[in-house]
């Protein structure tokens, strides 16, 4: 997935940037993500405790950016298929859950967001909403190309890749293998298929 887009405003030092990305993983990885502390990242990366606050507001999304959003950009392909565009985009979100540090932290994560609604509400008009306009992109050429006979709810296709690859790797505690991914592009175009059937049975029905 991109990451979520720099507000406007003096440019960032990527230097400080990578340095804090850096830290959080190496502190996750040695001590986990109940142990991370703001402090200890501004200690490990060399950088002052403010500058990281004006980057993230809470541990929770300091982790996130760092493990999951600050990764090197990776546009998705445009392989000219949904199929393949939706094997990519699976076959990325299984590599980011994949990550032994990533996989350390999410429990942790997880468990923040629930205990403060006003992290989760950033979570989701930030990130989440990054993610989503990514699917939304993919979706589009889909019925650009005539692979979709309407415009499909991105927030389906997005719960599915992402809960299905979620209890796969989470929750069974299994691997991801090279069929995985397109396996989950699968599943993804039948919920899309599934909602344009149900919808034109749903009209079916009301008429006369």
């Amino acid at each position: 997935m991109e990451p979520s887009k720099q507000p406007p405003g003096r440019p960032r030092d990527g230097r400080v940037d990578a340095a804090i990305r850096e830290a959080v993983r190496e502190l996750v990885g040695e001590s986990g993500y109940g142990a991370l502390t703001m402090d200890a990242v501004a200690a490990r990366a060399r950088v002052g405790k403010a500058a990281i606050y004006r980057r993230h507001a809470s541990r929770g999304e300091l982790v996130f950016a760092a493990l999951v959003h600050g990764r090197e950009p990776q546009p998705l392909p445009d392989t000219g298929s949904l199929h393949g565009d939706l094997t990519a985009l699976a076959a990325l979100i299984l590599g980011i859950f994949s990550d032994p540090v990533v996989k350390a932290a999410t429990p942790g994560l997880l468990a923040d967001l629930k205990q403060h609604p006003d992290t989760a509400a950033r979570f989701r008009d930030t990130f989440i909403a990054g993610e989503r306009a990514t699917v939304t992109g993919l979706l589009e050429r889909a019925f650009a190309r005539g692979e979709l006979a309407e415009r499909a709810d991105p927030a389906l296709v997005h719960a599915a890749l992402l809960g299905t690859a979620f209890a796969w790797v989470f929750l069974l505690g299994r691997a991801p293998s090279p069929s995985l991914a397109p396996a989950l592009a699968v599943v993804a175009a039948a919920a899309v298929t599934a909602g344009e059937g149900a919808t034109g049975q749903a009209t079916n029905s009301s008429s006369p």
